[in-house]
């Protein structure tokens, strides 16, 4: 984990413009495209944790375009909880019947099962 702290309100705002910007121009066309009801993996940010979101909302405000409304779910957290998901930390899209048979596994893959293996797209 990253931590940054700034002397005011206004340096805070803009580092969170600049990594906006910097989140939004690693977008790749088919995660813009993620729509309600899709689901996907995303990076965990832990080497070893796999995240499985579902799309639940869009925003239609243009600074949060790449912004979707989730609820997502791993083992650490297999209850799910719901925010929001900036689409390039998303790794690829899955089919809800792969999503539906984690959900009954309690989002624990099976030993040597590689996530990217159910991709139907690939960053």
């Amino acid at each position: 984990m990253h931590v940054e702290f700034f002397d005011s309100l206004e340096e805070a705002q803009a580092r969170l413009r600049q990594a906006m910007e910097a989140a939004d121009a690693r977008v790749k066309p088919w995660q813009a495209a993620v729509k309600v009801g899709d689901c996907f993996i995303s990076d965990g940010g832990e080497e070893d944790l796999v995240v499985f979101g579902e799309a639940l909302e869009g925003y239609t405000e243009p600074h949060l375009q790449h912004y979707r409304f989730c609820r997502c779910f791993s083992v650490a957290c297999p209850e799910g909880e719901v925010g929001d998901v900036h689409v390039s930390t998303v790794l690829c899209l899955v089919s809800r019947a792969f999503f539906e048979a984690m959900r009954q596994a309690g989002w624990q893959m099976e030993a040597g099962q590689r996530p990217r293996s159910a991709c139907l797209t690939d960053a």
